[in-house]
């Protein structure tokens, strides 16, 4: 009997000793997840250049305002100005490495019988690219002050792609008057999910903090992550000029501002499936299989007769690179 009180004894300092032998272990991890930041910011700090050499996305004239509403703002003018249509203004999509560049198949076909605008929105290409707020309202306004300072308020056909549809359609809404017709291509908040989309400004605030705000942008913007996250949006092969000028528009000065936010969701508008379906103006929908926006919402369409929808199966998200005969011979429809 008189070994019990040290049995448990015993059996107490085991119980004791596991957490004290947990704690190299979990010093240990810290301690390489540390060595991997540090690694990381260094790596971003002293092997990327952050100033890459930018030449222009598309052949035209490179045009630079200061919008009243948005800033600084760039954009590409090409064809004919005064053939009776108006004008074309192409938006380019919104991610780590968006740019003009992704509307170059639709710009260089259409620049050959009318006037086309590629504006590049704020905080990519050759547009501000401060730390600012970024938010749905400013990429509205981009829209809307290119229109008025620039078109002199003309009326405009408009073709937008991705989550750029949503600004398109906040623009639209806010000045029905500018626009003849509307198209989208893969346009976001056509699926339940998006409507549940919330902005998450904690994690907002987390990436830009500076020690390693660049450093998780440089991650996302390597050659190895575009190439995969481009291939991933086509179907057919992946044009090697989409990667190369996404990796110099990446690695400009400020340019990781407007990525983060779009990471962190502030750019998404949760109600924007009810500005589709309110706007009065001939719209045209294309969707490709796109694994990031699902468009289960586009049925409900189907009682608006000013709506047309267009599925292509064998395109990605870049529909327009992918299956360029299929999408302009929709855009015809539209635009004549």
């Amino acid at each position: 009997m008189a070994a019990q009180p040290f049995a448990q004894n015993s059996e107490e300092s085991q119980v004791t000793a596991r957490p004290r032998a947990i704690l190299p272990i979990l010093a240990a991890m810290f301690t390489a997840k540390l060595s991997l930041w540090l690694a990381l910011i260094a790596w971003s700090r002293t092997q990327v250049n952050h100033s890459v050499p930018l030449t222009a996305a598309l052949r035209g004239e490179l045009m630079r305002f200061r919008g009243r509403r948005a800033g600084n703002l760039a954009y590409y003018a090409a064809g004919p100005a005064h053939d009776g249509r108006p004008p074309l203004l192409l938006l380019h999509s919104i991610n780590a490495s968006g740019s003009a560049f992704e509307m170059k198949p639709l710009f260089e076909h259409y620049a050959q019988a009318r006037r086309v605008i590629a504006l590049d929105l704020p905080g990519f290409g050759f547009s501000d690219r401060s730390d600012r707020l970024y938010r749905p309202a400013l990429f509205r306004d981009a829209i809307l002050d290119l229109i008025e300072q620039e078109l002199a308020g003309a009326r405009v056909d408009a073709v937008a792609l991705s989550l750029s549809s949503e600004f398109l359609a906040l623009a639209a809404q806010c000045k029905p008057a500018y626009f003849r017709s509307l198209s989208f291509l893969s346009p976001t908040g056509f699926s339940r999910r998006s409507q549940r989309i919330r902005a998450n400004r904690p994690l907002w605030w987390l990436l830009r903090l500076p020690p390693w705000r660049r450093a998780i942008y440089d991650v996302l913007t390597s050659r190895p992550s575009l190439r995969f996250f481009l291939q991933s949006n086509q179907r057919t092969r992946l044009k090697q000029g989409l990667v190369d000028y996404a990796y110099a528009t990446s690695h400009q000065p400020g340019a990781e501002y407007a990525p983060l936010a779009f990471i962190s969701f502030l750019l998404f508008t949760p109600n924007i499936f009810a500005v589709y379906r309110s706007l009065p103006h001939p719209c045209l929908a294309i969707f490709g299989e796109d694994a990031f926006s699902p468009y289960d919402l586009a049925d409900a369409l189907r009682d608006k007769p000013n709506w047309r929808v267009r599925f292509l199966k064998d395109a990605g998200a870049l529909v327009h690179w992918d299956a360029p005969r299929a999408v302009i011979t929709a855009l015809d429809e539209q635009l004549n």
